[in-house]
């Protein structure tokens, strides 16, 4: 299947929408952080910025519109998880975090204070050690350039992966929370 979790839209047609694999620092009311548009293997490049981070993991699963009435809201890890357990989970559901955009998935490490988001607009942002990240962007060949959404766009949902939503939300026992103003439906 070749889906798409982010299009423009041009005239009334939804066209992908691909990012250029590039980065760039954004202020924020807090700390900067980093927006990473890579074209594509989101979950493979949160992977490898996670393994800058110490352990344990805390996941956040941020469920906005649901294909099979489950609640939209915050499903978070029970627990912190070690960096195998992190790793496993992201590769699991690889396919569906990247074609799907029903979601945010955050990965925070617990004692670094350090989060990457993978939002549904198939970008990464990163708030940390914003110089190893850089680094690492570096590797990947990635370049600094203001990053742009395109307007307007859609966000895809695909009957295709609505068991992958159910089999997310047995993967744990997650503590549950409504959503906030804040998640950019």
């Amino acid at each position: 299947m070749n889906a798409h979790k982010f299009s423009s839209l041009v005239g009334a047609d939804c066209v992908p929408y691909s990012y250029q694999n590039t980065w760039a620092i954004e202020k924020t009311s807090g700390p900067d952080r980093l927006i990473i548009a890579p074209s594509s293997h989101h979950i493979d490049l949160m992977t490898k910025l996670a393994r800058v981070l110490p352990e344990p993991f805390g996941i956040l699963y941020v469920l906005l519109v649901s294909r099979r009435d489950n609640e939209a809201g915050h499903y978070q890890c029970p627990s912190p998880c070690k960096r195998e357990e992190m790793e496993s989970f992201l590769q699991e559901f690889k396919g569906y975090f990247e074609s799907d955009g029903r979601h945010h998935i955050w990965v925070a490490s617990v004692p670094a204070s350090a989060t990457l988001v993978y939002d549904q607009h198939d970008v990464i942002y990163a708030y940390g050690p914003l110089t190893r990240f850089k680094k690492i962007l570096q590797g990947e060949g990635l370049k600094e350039s203001p990053i742009r959404f395109p307007a307007p766009h859609s966000h895809n949902y695909y009957p295709e992966y609505d068991w992958q939503e159910q089999k997310v939300l047995d993967y744990w026992d997650w503590r549950k929370s409504p959503l906030t103003a804040d998640d950019d439906l």
